[in-house]
């Protein structure tokens, strides 16, 4: 009954469907910022562990590396060579793109402070270690348009219009005074327990043993 319910709820919003998108232009317009993305750069970094290499060695290590990209090295090779993020070897250091709020505050703050692709920053220290930032792109934040975001708005009000109506159906059904409780079903499936069996299969059980389940 309810699967009938929910393809007779499916069916009824597509046959409106134009009624439904003006609810969804209205929820685009009311919420615009669920459909923005904010400012996003793309960077290759190579990382040196202090707690692998030691405070000092890691420092200078970080400070030597990055004074062999800015005379060109392929740093690509380098990370594979010689960064402790282990998947260094795989992606060549690159952690392509994201947001300032998905990254260490201390290495996002460095790869955010950089203005133009192919610039290095000074050795920065976060709580995995020191880092050679290089800054691979970037992109402006933007909001999606509505054509865009249409789908989504539009499932969205599709799977809440279906859920009303399970709901409502529902509701109809216990409020229904002809509505009776099928007993001996619900019988059928209940599992009972005998207590006083299970109490005395507890009292009897060794000290530190499990308890059996109750037959």
């Amino acid at each position: 009954m309810m699967e009938r319910v929910e393809a007779d709820a499916a069916a009824e919003f597509e046959a409106n469907r134009a009624r439904f998108e003006l609810r969804a232009r209205e929820l685009y317009a009311l919420d615009r910022a669920r459909f923005s993305s904010p400012e996003l750069v793309s960077a290759t970094h190579i990382l040196f562990d202090p707690k692998k290499r030691g405070a000092d060695e890691a420092k200078r290590l970080a400070q030597e590396t990055r004074a062999k990209v800015v005379a060109g090295a392929d740093m690509a090779k380098l990370a594979a060579d010689l960064s402790d993020d282990p998947t260094a070897r795989r992606n060549l250091g690159s952690v392509g793109y994201f947001a300032k709020k998905d990254m260490a505050p201390e290495f996002a703050e460095a790869a955010f402070a950089l203005k133009s692709p192919g610039d290095v920053a000074e050795p920065v220290l976060s709580e995995f270690g020191w880092h050679v930032i290089r800054l691979d792109g970037r992109q402006a934040p933007a909001v999606k348009s509505f054509d865009e975001a249409r789908e989504t708005l539009m499932a969205d009000l599709k799977k809440r219009h279906v859920a009303d109506k399970r709901d409502e159906a529902i509701s109809a059904i216990n409020r229904d005074p002809a509505t009776q409780v099928n007993r001996e079903a619900v019988g059928a499936v209940v599992q009972r327990v005998d207590g006083d069996a299970a109490v005395r299969a507890l009292e009897a059980r060794p000290s530190g043993a499990p308890p059996a389940a109750p037959r």
